[in-house]
């Protein structure tokens, strides 16, 4: 029997009502596989997982044997080398985010130009070749086709992504840019800058090339 709160219980309600911590919990206290591995070596617990039954069991460790680890030098020891490696990690990471970003203000965006009325049928003739093949493809997926006398507004915002995706190396670029760190802050670059380049060349396009840029950030 075990003593607790003046009550006895027995171990196995002793059990139940202890807490016990799963590996992600443990990782928001500090803990890295590595140190779960060399200081708790085993769970206390293994549970069926919760969303998917087909998954390996969930580890569970005691609240108890976590706190009396936390306390031990070896944990300690342990810690200040992750803290460190976490560090450093950013650092590096910071690092070839602003490399990356730097090599983008070098970059050379051309915009082939062409004449608005050649432009504005491109843009319409790709939209409705697009989702025609959507429709296609998929039996529920509506279409309207779309004109030269649609709205003047939606009709700018497709020539604007007609020229970025058509007219220029956009694409090219971002695939360049596939895995590299602080991808997500180049691609916002590149866009804007790309829409920049052809507000240059389009100046009718300016008010939805800058709109663009403001729904980007």
């Amino acid at each position: 029997m075990i003593m607790k709160n003046g009550k006895k219980i027995n171990n196995e309600e002793y059990k139940e009502k202890e807490e016990f911590l799963n590996k992600s919990k443990l990782k928001e206290r500090g803990w890295t596989e590595s140190m779960i591995k060399k200081i708790l070596e085993h769970p206390d617990r293994k549970v069926p997982n919760p969303i998917y039954k087909s998954a390996s069991p969930m580890m569970l460790y005691s609240m108890a044997r976590i706190k009396k680890a936390e306390l031990s030098e070896d944990f300690q020891i342990y810690k200040k080398k992750a803290e460190k490696r976490s560090r450093t990690m950013k650092e590096i990471s910071a690092s070839k985010k602003e490399k990356l970003l730097s090599q983008i203000d070098l970059m050379e965006f051309k915009i082939r130009v062409i004449s608005m009325d050649a432009l504005l049928n491109n843009a319409v003739r790709n939209y409705n070749d697009f989702h025609e093949s959507k429709s296609i493809e998929f039996e529920k997926y509506d279409f309207i086709p779309i004109s030269k006398n649609s709205e003047r507004e939606f009709l700018e915002r497709i020539m604007v992504n007609y020229v970025r995706h058509k007219l220029t190396r956009y694409d090219s670029h971002l695939e360049i840019l596939a895995g590299k760190i602080g991808v997500h802050e180049a691609v916002l670059k590149i866009k804007c800058r790309i829409l920049d380049e052809i507000s240059k060349s389009y100046p009718e396009l300016e008010p939805e090339c800058n709109n663009q840029k403001q729904n980007a950030v």
